[in-house]
């Protein structure tokens, strides 16, 4: 059957999580809207997060709700202050209207993150209109707020969840631990490569050449101590072999300075534009290194979270290290498609070390394990097919 774009419902997208191309959430939502009709979408972010015209989506309206101050959410009165806003955000649906002007929605799209999927959900169901959830972690249990507003916070989600007409989990796990915790299930949407992402047709394996020190790649954020100690366990390893690690994203040298990523074998690669990421990490690396964090207060959301980098990673053609605990997410991924990383499951060091030595020393090891990434990432995180599947969902729930 041929898909006619101009069938779907006009959109309103209402979220926390700015449309760009740039990396993590903001990179899965662009991806998912990039081929949407624009005559048919309306974007409203907040002002807590804008994003930036460069990596907008082209001739796509944006408009911008007015939720509080940023800066406020940095101080020592962070846990009041997002408490406060959480509680009292529904009252700025009244700018909603104005925001729409002459665009009447069919259906509303929102990202399960921060403030403003709570007005999503109140205007929607206001309106009559579907709701439509996307879900890509499981923040709630680790939000700073206060545990009073936590606990009403969860049983808000609880409910919307419920009145969705469309889950969009980021994995299977998410799913079945939703359908576990609030008793309905969802449809699993894994994050899908760039449009024009051209995959290695072969693997790029250059780990024997002694021109260069052994080099491991990190791309993506550190939002938890747990990913600041994986890194400097891997720091710390590579420094036995020479090697050194490159981290590419939003880190500087301040901060990494003050989480003790300062040692001599750690580069600040610095945020690479997304068409670029890739080529550049297949220049500059041997291995690409996808931790996860071992620390108790995260496991819930390592096992339901789905690390996004993976769509980028097995575009290149290098060999995967994945370091983190098994009930993670990446880690029930790699073992459920044997040979597509290294996998080490236990927090040490010297079973890191004895990793990045066995990849070293066997190039063939690392060929196989580059193809397998390639065939996995191409039946798993291809753009069109994902696309195509949203806008399925979009359409069977509007007719």
């Amino acid at each position: 059957m041929i898909f006619n774009p101009e069938t779907l419902p006009r959109l309103l997208y209402i979220a926390d999580v700015p449309v760009e191309s740039s990396y993590h959430g903001s990179a899965l939502v662009y991806r998912l809207l990039e081929e949407y009709p624009p005559n048919k979408l309306l974007i409203i972010e907040t002002n807590l997060l804008v994003s930036q015209g460069q990596r907008r989506l082209s001739n796509v309206e944006y408009k911008q709700l007015r939720i509080g101050n940023q800066r406020w959410l940095n101080t020592r009165f962070q846990k009041y202050l997002r408490s406060f806003y959480l509680l009292t955000v529904k009252n700025k649906i009244s700018q909603i209207p104005t925001l729409l002007g002459d665009f009447q929605p069919e259906a509303v799209l929102t990202v399960t993150h921060g403030y403003s999927w709570l007005i999503a959900a109140q205007w929607a169901e206001q309106n009559n209109l579907p709701l439509h959830l996307i879900l890509h972690d499981d923040w709630i249990p680790i939000a700073p707020i206060l545990e009073p507003v936590r606990k009403w916070l969860d049983r808000q989600f609880k409910n919307i969840y419920h009145q969705a007409k469309s889950r969009f989990c980021v994995s299977p796990f998410m799913v079945e631990e939703y359908q576990r915790r609030y008793g309905i299930s969802g449809t699993v949407l894994y994050p899908s490569r760039a449009k024009n992402v051209v995959s290695a047709t072969e693997p790029v394996i250059k780990i024997n050449d002694k021109n260069k020190p052994f080099t491991v790649a990190y791309g993506g954020t550190i939002n938890s101590r747990g990913y600041v100690r994986a890194l400097q366990n891997l720091a710390e390893a590579l420094e036995k072999v020479n090697g050194q690690l490159i981290i590419y994203g939003t880190l500087t040298k301040e901060t990494a300075n003050a989480q003790g990523l300062d040692r001599q074998n750690i580069v600040i690669g610095g945020l690479i534009p997304a068409h670029q990421f890739i080529e550049r990490i297949r220049q500059e690396a041997d291995v690409l290194f996808l931790p996860m964090s071992f620390e108790e207060k995260d496991k819930v959301n390592m096992q339901v979270s789905f690390p996004s980098k993976l769509t980028d990673y097995t575009a290149t053609g290098l060999p995967l290290l994945i370091y983190g605990p098994s009930y993670c997410s990446s880690v029930r991924w790699a073992t459920e498609n044997q040979g597509v990383a290294e996998v080490v499951e236990t927090e040490k060091q010297d079973l890191l070390t004895q990793a990045i030595n066995k990849m070293i020393n066997n190039s063939e090891y690392c060929s196989s394990l580059a193809i397998k990434s390639l065939k996995k990432g191409s039946e798993y995180f291809d753009y069109a097919n994902t696309t195509k599947n949203f806008h399925q969902v979009l359409l069977n729930k509007f007719n």
